[in-house]
């Protein structure tokens, strides 16, 4: 009898032990960090459930316990309120375990070994009192803890730009070189001063700048890379007056200069770190150029003015700064720089005076040199049916507008 009521104490103190150490368990908290950008912390452990938190890199969260793929947090006490939540074992490490519940089942399995020695040996005496018998104790057996698995830290996922296409507007000022087109404007107005024999006063003027306008669309190849196709529009010209004064007359040159292009463009764009990039692209030009000459003298004028175009490719390279100014807008400065050596145009000129002569000749722009009496040249550029071959003209060829120049841009870029 009063074996069995030891049996049942030790049984009912192991129970104790036992509900003693799930609740200890349970107290005990995994401490978990977050390893990935953003951690997502949902309702419920599936990924279709909705999203509660998110707590960002580096964040320590607690965990009661693991459901498959899937730790029960709570954010720590320190943050402004308590959420409960499940997040993914891949977006966390395990900083902190929980105790080896091993140990407490360890006491109980010995403690209850003890007890049995002990009764055995008071059995053994009551009914052998004369026989001193000596017990040896089993010495407890080692425990053999199995190894802890390493922790293995997941790769981070690799990050997705947050927005997929981007539409962007710009304006600003470009400066163009112009090349033969500015040298044939002075060139003329040199010549008319050679053949006048006076001495001008002022100069043509050389037409560089111009407005600039485009628009591009953009896809967000990776967080660092972009794939733009765009199209700017920029014109620029510049209008002098010459003066010449001979007695009794004085004659008055006007020169106009006009320079205008759509450049389509395919450019990359590489984001070294945030809100800054190089961008690098190929462009396709389709150019115009124009000249316009106006001699005036009392009683009698005569003018020519040249129509021209062309289609060549041109190479930019450029950078930009990006500023936001909400989720879905940002302000962008950019500077370009663009190379574009254009020959080839074609077109038509018209040249007419004041007695009723009107000349139509329709060819290619030519850039030319025209050699006077004495060691003076003087450059010209005109439209030519064929290639210039008077006694006075030397080294004619195709006249090359410079498109090459720098632009400074501002733009409004919408994501979506």
């Amino acid at each position: 009898m009063k074996k069995k009521i030891t049996k049942a104490s030790i049984l009912l103190l192991a129970a104790s032990l036992l509900f003693l150490s799930v609740a200890r368990g349970e107290e005990v908290l995994r401490k978990l960090k977050v390893v990935t950008e953003q951690a997502n912390i949902r309702l419920k452990p599936s990924i279709g459930s909705i999203i509660i938190k998110q707590a960002p890199e580096g964040t320590i969260l607690e965990s009661t316990r693991q459901e498959g793929e899937w730790y029960l947090i709570q954010l720590t006490p320190g943050e402004l309120e308590r959420v409960t939540g499940y997040v993914h074992e891949s977006m966390v490490i395990i900083i902190e375990g929980p105790p080896k519940e091993q140990e407490e089942f360890e006491i109980i399995e010995e403690t209850e070994i003890v007890e049995e020695q002990a009764i055995i040996k008071e059995q053994e005496e009551a009914e052998k009192p004369a026989e001193e018998e000596i017990i040896e104790e089993t010495p407890p057996q080692p425990v053999i803890t199995p190894p802890t698995q390493p922790v293995v830290t997941p790769p981070p996922p690799s990050k997705q730009p947050k927005f997929l296409f981007n539409l962007v507007f710009s304006g600003g000022g470009n400066y163009i070189s112009g090349g033969d087109l500015n040298d044939g404007a002075q060139g003329f107005a040199d010549y008319r001063s050679y053949i006048l024999a006076v001495q001008a006063q002022g100069q043509a003027k050389p037409v560089h700048l111009s407005y600039i306008l485009g628009g591009e669309l953009t896809l967000a190849l990776s967080s660092h890379f972009s794939l733009g196709i765009g199209v700017d529009y920029f014109l620029g010209e510049r209008e002098s007056l010459v003066k010449f004064p001979d007695d009794p007359s004085s004659e008055t040159l006007t020169t106009h200069p006009e320079i205008q292009a759509i450049p389509l463009r395919l450019a990359i764009s590489y984001y070294p770190v945030p809100n800054f990039y190089a961008k690098i692209g190929i462009e396709y030009y389709l150019a115009k150029c124009a000249y316009y000459y106006r001699s005036e003298r009392v009683g009698s004028w005569e003018e020519w003015r040249g129509e021209a175009t062309a289609q060549d490719f041109g190479i930019l390279a450029g950078l930009g700064f990006e500023f936001e100014l909400t989720s879905s807008f940002d302000f962008i400065v950019e500077a370009t720089a663009r190379y574009a050596r254009i020959s080839g145009f074609t077109g038509r000129d018209r040249s007419k005076d004041s007695t009723g002569t009107n000349h139509i000749e329709e060819g290619t722009l030519y850039f030319y040199r025209v050699q006077t009496a004495g060691e003076d040249s003087y450059p010209l550029l005109f439209i030519r049916e064929d290639t210039p071959t008077e006694a006075d003209v030397f080294d004619p060829r195709e006249a090359v507008i410079n498109f090459s120049g720098l632009s400074l841009k501002a733009c409004f870029r919408i994501k979506f």
